[in-house]
């Protein structure tokens, strides 16, 4: 058990060293109460302050006093309180005696300090706010200059350059401090004389261009910060004379070094020697179609003498005046002279126009056969307005504008689809397929004399053909039968054809009576093994041939049936006397006897 004396210099210690903390003077289980139990409502430059206990007040008794110790109320509000620390004694269920010291503190109304205003250049007063604060309305303001005297009443005050005070009153009559309102003078603007300005023109290849003879004076004195600018706001110069720049325009802004108030002068142009002079006014920009490098710029009009454009990369893509055959994309026109002046005109942009030409569909090819002309190209289609479709043979002809081609022969087609603006050219080949035709069925042929034969096919064929022993076509017929002029024996081919095919060619012999033989006109058997025998060439096909042979008084003295004895002049076995005989030939019984005469030779 701690003693009564120990407990009582603990206690003693706690309260002197902060004033805001809950002391409990004796053990117990009940925890002793803090500021946080409490609303503490601060005092103003009247008694308004409060402070009230949040809690249940049920079993517990208060006794407060103020900063001098004396007893104020018993209450668990303590109201109507000025400024200080005030002493809460209470106990909790007839509890020891607990010690919580509150401070109620001060609310006035500020007025903010502004020492760094300054006056705007040209003008003679500022407008200043009053930065004011309060727990409560501000009911007034009040300005004062260095002498006391009231310059302003509102929140709101005009006031030249000087010390000004400011002091604000809130809804219950209370006034801040005075805040300070220090307020600088506008610095002078200097005045710049350009009656006796000199400006040089510059080069291109070295910029020498100048701006001298401004003048420039202050009432003040002190030294003057210069600034030479472009109209871009690049810097040139920190001088008074501008030197060494390009042609341009440029201005001086000019102060006090330790003023803010600029002068700024008019715009002077510093001049260019030999110029370019260029324009583009009249471009014309050709679209890029057909995803091809065929846009085109032109219409600059420029006295340079070199040329190169550009294009987004950097890289060169023409090096005349007029750009032309590019892609769709933005360029620039680098000019430039013979005195060193350039200049880089654009972007120009080409933009794309009518897209390619793009087929959707691929054709069919049908070869042709028989070289008949049966082929064909279908079915190549392009989807878009404006499209048109021309077809050409190898040498370039056009044959079709049609988008399919048909009844067409073997060879080299192309397809040109164009609109507008683009074209797209597609080659085609259609092939010849050949068409196996059966070999004709031909018999040999007999007549009695030269005349015309009948020839007949058993084939069916668009063509008939016959050649000769030459390979000649010498008939050529859709019809199957037809006549064939003949006048000595010979051998003729049969051949079926079908445009360029053709079958295996079937020869045939046509034999014809008279005209098929060679009939010696005379012979001389005198048995010298030399023409010996009358030999009558080509009688051998007729094997009922029927040979007579007369003298001149019409008796018989040679006959032979066939063609397997040739006369020998002999009649009997014996000699015929030399002279002219007279022979009668019956090749066949179709065929009429022809007659001739012969001469023995002795």
């Amino acid at each position: 058990m701690i003693s009564r004396l120990t407990f009582l210099c603990i206690f003693c210690l706690l309260l002197s060293s902060n004033r805001l903390f809950a002391v409990q003077v004796s053990p117990g289980n009940n925890r002793p109460l803090t500021l946080a139990d409490f609303i503490v409502v601060p005092a103003t430059c009247q008694p308004v302050g409060s402070i009230k206990f949040k809690g249940n007040v049920a079993g517990f008794t208060f006794a407060w006093e103020d900063s001098e110790s004396q007893p104020i109320t018993a209450d668990k509000v303590n109201s109507s309180l000025s400024t200080g620390i005030y002493k809460l004694t209470y106990t909790k269920d007839g509890s020891i005696p607990y010690q919580l010291e509150i401070e109620v503190e001060q609310n006035l109304p500020s007025a903010g300090t502004q020492n760094n205003l300054e006056i705007a250049c040209g003008e003679s007063t500022l407008r200043v706010h009053g930065n004011a604060f309060a727990s409560n309305s501000v009911l007034s303001y009040r300005w004062e200059d260095v002498n006391g005297k009231v310059v302003e009443t509102r929140e709101w005050a005009i006031l030249s350059a000087g010390q000004y005070y400011l002091i604000v009153t809130d809804a219950q009559g209370c006034s801040s401090d005075k805040a300070s309102i220090r307020i600088k003078a506008a610095s002078e603007r200097p005045t710049i004389d350009i009656s006796s300005a000199k400006i040089l023109s510059s080069g291109c290849a070295q910029p020498d261009g100048s701006i001298t003879g401004l003048i420039v004076t202050t009432v003040e004195t002190g030294p003057l910060v210069y600034s030479w600018n472009d109209l871009s706001g690049k810097a040139f110069g920190d001088q008074l004379d501008l030197l060494n720049v390009p042609a341009g325009k440029y201005r001086l802004t000019t102060r006090l070094a330790n003023g803010t108030c600029e002068s700024i002068s008019s715009e002077f142009e510093v001049k260019q020697r030999n110029p370019l002079i260029s324009s583009t006014n009249n471009v014309n920009t050709k679209l890029a179609d057909c995803q091809q490098p065929n846009g085109a710029v032109t219409g600059v009009v420029t006295n340079a003498t070199s040329f190169r454009w550009i294009d987004a990369f950097g890289e060169t893509v023409a090096t005349t005046l007029d750009m032309t055959n590019v892609k769709e994309g933005y360029y620039e026109l680098i000019l430039s002279n013979n005195f060193g002046c350039s200049e880089t005109l654009g972007p120009f942009h080409v933009k794309a126009g009518n897209p390619p030409i793009v087929m959707q569909n691929q054709p069919t090819i049908a070869n042709d056969s028989c070289g008949l002309g049966k082929g064909s190209i279908l079915g190549a289609r392009v989807i878009a307005s404006g499209i048109r479709y021309s077809w050409a043979d190898a040498t370039g002809r056009e044959i079709s504008k049609d988008p399919d081609l048909r009844n067409i022969k073997a060879g080299n087609y192309f397809l040109t689809i164009s609109n507008p603006s683009c074209s797209q050219t597609y080659p085609y080949i259609v092939q010849n397929v050949e068409r196996i035709l059966a070999k004709p069925v031909m018999e040999d042929k007999f007549v009695c004399s030269a005349t015309g034969i009948s020839i007949v096919f058993k084939e069916v064929a668009p063509l008939y053909r016959i050649y000769n022993e030459n390979g000649d076509i010498i008939h050529e017929s859709k019809n199957k039968s037809f006549l064939l002029n003949v006048t000595q024996n010979a051998t003729y081919y049969a051949a079926l054809a079908n445009g360029e095919c053709e079958s295996i060619r079937t020869s045939f012999a046509v034999s014809i009576g008279e005209a098929a033989l060679q009939i010696p006109s005379s012979f001389s058997p005198n048995n010298d093994g030399t023409n010996d025998y009358w030999v009558i060439k080509g009688i051998e096909i007729y094997n009922t041939a029927d040979v007579k042979v007369f003298n001149r008084y019409g008796a018989s003295v040679y006959h032979n049936l066939g063609a397997n004895k040739a006369f020998d002049g002999k009649q009997g076995g014996n000699d015929l006397p030399a002279g002219v005989y007279f022979y009668v030939i019956k090749l066949t019984n179709e065929c009429n006897p022809f007659t001739g005469s012969v001469t023995i030779i002795r």
